[in-house]
C-alpha cells in the first residue's frame, strides 16, 4: 500500500500554530517538527505538526523551552 505523506509549507504550518515560519523553521531545527527540504522550500510532516499541537495545545512545547531555558541560564532558576 502507497500511502501519501500530507506536506504543509512553512507558512501553512506557521499559520495553523499561530506563529512565524521562523519559529517553525526553529521547531524543525530543534526536531520538535519532522520535515523534509523540497527543491530547496522545506516542507513539514503534517502528522508531525498534528502531534506537536496536540501535545501543546497550540502553545510553547515545555520540554523546549525547559531545555533552551538551562541553555542560557545553566539551571539558575531564570526562567518559569
Amino acid at each position: 500500500m502507497n500511502e501519501q505523506i500530507e506536506r504543509l509549507s512553512i507558512s501553512v504550518a506557521a499559520e495553523k500554530m499561530n506563529t512565524t515560519p521562523l519559529n517553525v523553521l526553529m521547531h524543525i531545527k530543534r526536531n520538535l517538527l519532522q520535515a523534509v527540504e523540497e527543491d530547496g522550500l522545506w516542507m513539514i510532516d503534517g502528522q508531525s505538526l498534528e502531534a506537536l499541537l496536540a501535545r501543546t495545545g497550540g502553545g510553547k512545547d515545555r520540554d523546549a523551552c525547559a531545555s533552551d531555558c538551562a541553555k542560557k541560564h545553566a539551571c539558575s532558576g531564570g526562567c518559569s
